[in-house]
């Protein structure tokens, strides 16, 4: 199979995109399939990332037809969708809100709820990839063995655009646990390097980041990508909403017990709030239980092999 993947990050746009869609590029990869990963960002990933080409939405042209085409954005307008539609035997739409509505193909969505509230009515014109089973877990992540300790994780979309970080960790002063942060902002890193107890991850690769995951026993993470990982590891987690579109995941991720506790730092008290949560978790009073296995990739595979 020929397989093309198209996506977004970037510093005012995240990694979650960028995460996701590359697992399940990795999976297919694997898989023996002959595939392209394209990305659209103001960020340089070629170390990180070296087979990946850079792409501009506003410039898309695609002269090469595809058997199966991968599309994760916020930003792509419904003619660009159309075009990879043409472009392909099958499109697959990974979707976390049902943000248009999409040509023929397929709509992945990981929301757990997902097939009751989003698309509960479905349609003819599309097939549907909904829900848990579907979370691609990189694969370092599956090899990574759990042992916790006393460490308090924090991760709030690497750029952490609303400024969040030094914050959070100055709230947490008096907590003995040590804590490790993953930030991409050179300037923030080198500000929080200089607080106590802090470990900074700063544009960590899939192992440090999985490893430091591993071993930590409560979380503080925006509603994104990160947070089903930190799930998988069973890890109690804080969640911060940070833009609108993530209102509605964290409501579904706390029903769920994806997440622990919710926080909105739209309250003036929220630092106090963040300590009172911690102190909750410490006393083992909330617990996860992970329902993400790792075999999401491997399942979007078999079904898309079985489409063409």
């Amino acid at each position: 199979m020929t397989v093309a993947f198209f996506t977004e990050a970037g510093t005012k746009r995240g990694y979650g995109h960028l995460v996701r869609s590359y697992t399940i590029y990795s999976y297919f990869k694997k898989m023996d399939c002959i595939c392209t990963f394209f990305l659209d960002s103001d960020i340089d990933f070629k170390e990180q990332y070296p087979d990946i080409q850079a792409f501009s939405w506003a410039s898309l042209n695609l002269e090469k037809k595809y058997d199966i085409i991968f599309i994760d954005s916020y930003e792509a307008d419904i003619n660009i969708y159309k075009k990879i539609a043409a472009s392909s035997k099958h499109a697959v739409y990974i979707d976390d809100n049902r943000r248009l509505e999409y040509p023929k193909g397929t709509i992945l969505n990981f929301s757990p709820d997902a097939d009751t509230l989003l698309y509960k009515d479905k349609d003819i014109l599309h097939n549907y990839l909904l829900g848990l089973d579907f979370i691609p877990i990189r694969e370092i992540f599956k090899q990574t063995k759990v042992k916790k300790e006393e460490q308090i994780f924090v991760m709030l979309g690497g750029s952490d655009l609303n400024n969040l970080s030094m914050k959070i960790l100055e709230s947490l002063e008096n907590i003995k646990w040590k804590k490790v942060i993953v930030i991409n902002n050179k300037e923030i890193a080198i500000s929080l390097e200089k607080l106590p107890n802090v470990k900074v991850l700063y544009h960590p690769n899939d192992k440090e980041l999985s490893t430091e995951m591993a071993k930590s026993s409560i979380a503080i993470s925006t509603a994104s990508m990160g947070s089903y990982e930190l799930s998988y590891f069973s890890i109690p987690t804080i969640i911060i909403s940070v833009a609108k579109n993530q209102e509605a995941g964290i409501k579904h991720m706390i029903k769920h017990k994806i997440a622990a506790y919710p926080l909105s730092i739209n309250n003036k008290n929220w630092t106090n709030d963040i300590k009172e949560q911690i102190r909750k978790i410490q006393d083992k009073k909330h617990k996860i239980t992970n329902q993400i296995d790792s075999q999401g990739s491997q399942r979007i595979f078999d079904y898309m092999k079985e489409c063409i």
